[in-house]
């Protein structure tokens, strides 16, 4: 899995996107960004985004990961698939 292969739709923000994936292993990354000044820490114009962990049942990491590039969303996605 790698940052090219999600799949990203409207976020509720205007302007905002969103993807999630989940994993055979029952974990998930949810990778969201909008424009500036909405309140996400993932801003498209400076193709950055904002990375959620989800473990098994829903249960979210506790802070997330802001402004990351489509390259480290990819090794976040990779590290994660092998838990």
């Amino acid at each position: 899995m790698n940052f090219s292969s999600l799949i990203f739709e409207d976020h509720a923000i205007k302007g905002a996107t969103k993807a999630r994936h989940t994993f055979a292993n029952g974990w998930a990354v949810s990778v969201v960004a909008g424009p500036e000044g909405s309140g996400l820490y993932g801003i498209i114009g400076d193709d950055t985004f904002e990375v959620m962990v989800i473990r098994p049942g829903g249960i979210m990491m506790e802070d997330v990961l802001p402004y990351q590039t489509p390259v480290q969303v990819t090794s976040i996605l990779h590290l994660v698939e092998m838990i």
